[in-house]
């Protein structure tokens, strides 16, 4: 799909002569409008499950909600989180302690958004910092690795029972795994190329596709084209992606 999006951006670009935009140019803009394409998914599912609940969407092929349910659906993957232990880190590496109450897991670096975490088959819940508080300061409403549970900072994940720990040193028989269930970030987009006679050929062997659905073509090379008609500084070229964009999300959201 991106070596036909290319050619129809530079056929829309060039057909005035107004520019060319190299490779890398194209990587970067393609990389952007996939993220603009990405995010939006889940705008439309909030919309469309909204317009469901109020009965004015249909079921079955009609269910929009699903559609972009199942474009969503294929980033999600599942990872075993790191573990810091902050006594090691800050001291000597030899020194670890694991559980500490300081200790924390993180982020896979293409996370996006968090479905659960699980731990030894167990669903852990999330709280806010407030009432994670509150459960450490009462016996009666500690957690246990039955009823586990954590909160967020930034990128890093707090997690009670101090209990739940993952070196990856001892065995796994007594070690068990945090796994976090998440929606990852679509891989860049890269359209590979070859030097020939002075100018970049498609090279299928060093291309990265878009992963996003093929449903959104269209949508890509608007946004492909708005973003080089900025850098370009072709005003109408803007305007006219702007419009054509405008007029799509119009059409998605009737």
């Amino acid at each position: 799909m991106i070596n036909s999006i290319r050619n129809t951006v530079f056929f829309l670009l060039n057909k005035d002569n107004r520019g060319y935009i190299s490779p890398l140019e194209f990587n970067s803009y393609a990389k952007m409008a996939q993220l603009e394409v990405f995010e939006e998914y889940f705008g439309a599912f909030a919309r469309q499950t909204q317009l469901q609940n109020l009965r004015k969407r249909s079921l079955g092929f009609g269910d929009m909600a699903e559609q972009v349910a199942n474009k969503i659906s294929i980033f999600a993957t599942s990872a075993t989180l790191n573990y810091t232990d902050v006594d090691a880190t800050n001291s000597d590496p030899a020194e670890t302690n694991p559980g500490g109450v300081e200790d924390y897991f993180t982020h896979p670096a293409d996370y996006y958004k968090l479905l659960n975490l699980t731990y030894n088959g167990r669903v852990l819940q999330e709280v806010n910092k407030l009432k994670f508080d509150m459960l450490m300061g009462s016996n009666l409403t500690q957690p246990s690795v039955r009823f586990p549970v954590f909160y967020r900072e930034d990128s890093n994940i707090f997690v009670r029972p101090l209990s739940i720990f993952y070196t990856g040193t001892t065995p796994q028989n007594t070690e068990l795994p945090l796994i976090m269930n998440y929606i990852r970030k679509p891989l860049d987009p890269v359209w590979g190329y070859t030097i020939i006679s002075g100018n970049p050929v498609y090279n299928s062997a060093s291309t990265t596709n878009f992963e996003v659905s093929d449903e959104d073509e269209v949508s890509l090379i608007i946004k492909i084209c708005k973003f080089a008609g900025l850098a370009i500084r072709e005003a109408d070229v803007v305007s006219a992606m702007t419009n054509e964009e405008q007029l799509d999300m119009q059409v998605t959201n009737s």
